[in-house]
């Protein structure tokens, strides 16, 4: 069984050895023998265990009945909002003083969202929660269960394709055909086009990653958001995504890939640390850009017209030191009906983006409620620790990289093994 080796290989491919079988002038290293061995059962390992997740999580989506905890809790809000909506009632009979009055009126104000609730997806106030919840349950339920069943049959092919593609030498021959495509139409070689031919390497498995995952997106998009009543899109519309997604993967990707290539090669030993940094500060100027440039070419921002829910947001970013400089709302409704909100800046120039479907789905204190929550990782430094321990993460793939950057070995293992040609 071992050594495990692809069935394509540099040399099998201009016919310098058996299909299948491993270099013999090294066959006792390690990486040769066992590199690939190794990599599908690290494969394997992972793909199981984030299953085993999904299945726990598919076995609470089949449960039927209400959970016991959440209902006496929410039972509980009832009897108390029954309560008070009881007393409401019997002090609009009573007899009041004009001031009393005033305070009614600035009361019936600022609950003046709750007379919407008719002509919006909102929960009733002035109804028991308890029974809104359990009318929505079993939907809940039916559309967790359908995306873990296909997150379940998608993570399965996916890890498939990558072992058999790991198998077949599907990255030394999508290399190969690289070299050949800039040597025929371009002129380039190898040895000193390396950058170039890379390029047309990322173009090669961009498509192709798009071709194999195309049907997955469609599916998901079509039949199951479609089927629970969330998706939004036409195909007109997703078509479009995809092409403005492969173009700017080119734009930035390229331009990305071509600089952190080229400090690889100048950068020497410690190439790693350059990388590091290169992409420290790619990174940061990507979350600038990425809301402000890229995201307006799928969507459309607009300020958050004047009124009580932008003076209240305002509000609670001043009470907890937020620098918020900018409101915006986005058209998400013209792709789905699930509703978000994030924010995005740096320093003293924060932004808070609202989806347009909240705007139908929730109350004005909800939205703060929201909000609160996602300020609250702001407060607390979620999002600064968040960004450093990926940063550091980074920076310790890039010097395990480095330390297997030079072993012909390790290529050889995965098919590259034509010892003639440069380290692709």
């Amino acid at each position: 069984m071992l050594p495990l080796t692809p069935r394509y290989t540099q040399l099998t491919a201009k016919g310098g050895g058996d299909i299948g079988v491993a270099d013999a002038a090294a066959p006792d290293d390690l990486f040769t023998t066992y590199a690939v061995f190794a990599t599908i059962v690290f494969t394997l390992v992972v793909f199981l265990f984030e299953n085993y997740l999904s299945l726990r999580q598919k076995s609470t989506y089949h449960k039927t009945e209400f959970p016991q905890e959440l209902q006496t809790t929410v039972g509980i809000i009832d009897v108390e909002r029954a309560k008070e909506l009881k007393k409401a009632a019997e002090n609009k009979k009573a007899d009041v003083t004009t001031e009393d009055k005033k305070e009614t009126k600035v009361d019936d104000s600022e609950n003046q969202d709750d007379d919407e609730a008719d002509t919006k997806s909102k929960v009733d106030r002035n109804a028991p929660l308890l029974p809104q919840l359990q009318s929505k349950f079993s939907a809940a339920q039916s559309y967790g269960l359908d995306k873990v069943n296909f997150s379940l049959v998608s993570s399965t092919y996916s890890t498939l394709e990558g072992i058999i593609f790991v198998l077949l030498g599907f990255m030394p021959w999508i290399w190969d055909a690289s070299c050949d495509i800039g040597a025929k139409y371009f002129g380039y070689t190898e040895s000193e086009n390396e950058i170039k031919i890379s390029l047309i390497f990322l173009l090669y498995t961009t498509i192709i990653g798009t071709i194999t995952g195309l049907p997955w997106e469609l599916y998901s998009t079509f039949w199951i958001e479609k089927k629970h009543g969330f998706n939004k899109m036409t195909v007109g519309l997703f078509v479009s995504d995809k092409i403005k997604g492969l173009v700017l993967t080119m734009v930035f990707g390229g331009p990305f890939t071509a600089l952190l290539l080229k400090i690889i090669q100048l950068g020497g030993d410690s190439f790693y640390l350059y990388v590091w940094a290169f992409t420290f500060v790619f990174s940061a100027v990507m979350m600038t850009l990425v809301p402000v440039v890229i995201m307006p070419l799928f969507n459309k921002y607009e300020k958050l017209p004047e009124g009580s829910l932008k003076d209240q947001i305002y509000a609670l970013a001043g009470r907890l030191d937020f620098p918020l400089t900018k409101l915006f709302l986005m058209d998400g409704s013209k792709r789905s009906s699930h509703s978000n909100a994030f924010m995005f800046g740096f320093f003293k120039n924060k932004r808070i983006v609202l989806y347009d479907t909240l705007m139908t789905q929730v109350y004005d204190s909800e939205i703060l409620a929201i909000l609160g929550h996602e300020l609250g990782h702001w407060k607390m430094g979620h999002t600064v620790t968040n960004f450093v321990i990926s940063q550091l993460y980074m920076g310790a793939s890039f010097y395990a990289f480095s330390l297997c950057y030079n072993s012909t070995e390790l290529y050889r293992a995965f098919g590259f093994d034509d010892d003639a040609r440069s380290i692709p």
